[in-house]
């Protein structure tokens, strides 16, 4: 399946819009969607740090497989037999940012293999939930949002 992508600017700076971003703890009160989330991974942020994610009752364990403050990081995950992973950019735009997320999905089971058709067609239902996310985050970010950033997980 070729890469998703989902774009969204923001009139906030790239600092802020990192900082919001790459708090995961507080990620349930700023991206509607995501429900709860839970730090496996004692200690400072960085990669190999892993957590679970709930949106509504879908739970996900993810790991972060790249860290580049303040610019990007990827997280890697599993969910019914498909890994995924996204790639998090603040591209500086003007005086606002430009928030990326690009998604790659790969079939890991048989079954994920012959479902992935149907993971396809869900491609634009996928592209639509990325954006809602990069909104809230804009959001956040453009209110002032809370820019101390990932550093309070450890």
């Amino acid at each position: 399946m070729k890469p998703l992508l989902c774009t969204h600017r923001s009139s906030a700076p790239p600092d802020r819009t990192w900082a919001v971003a790459s708090d995961f703890a507080q990620a349930p009160g700023r991206i509607k969607a995501i429900t709860k989330v839970e730090i496996l991974t004692p200690g400072p942020i960085g990669t190999g740090t892993r957590f679970r994610e709930w949106r509504g009752r879908q739970m996900v364990d993810m790991e972060i497989a790249a860290w580049s403050p303040p610019r990007s990081y990827s997280l890697r995950g599993r969910a019914i037999g498909t890994e995924f992973t996204s790639e998090i950019r603040c591209v500086p735009d003007g005086t606002g940012t430009r928030l990326e997320m690009e998604i790659h999905v790969r079939p890991q089971t048989f079954g994920a293999k012959l479902l992935s058709p149907l993971i396809s067609l869900m491609s634009k239902m996928m592209v639509k939930s990325c954006a809602k996310d990069l909104r809230d985050v804009a959001a956040v970010a453009e209110r002032g949002g809370d820019a101390t950033g990932a550093a309070r997980l450890g």
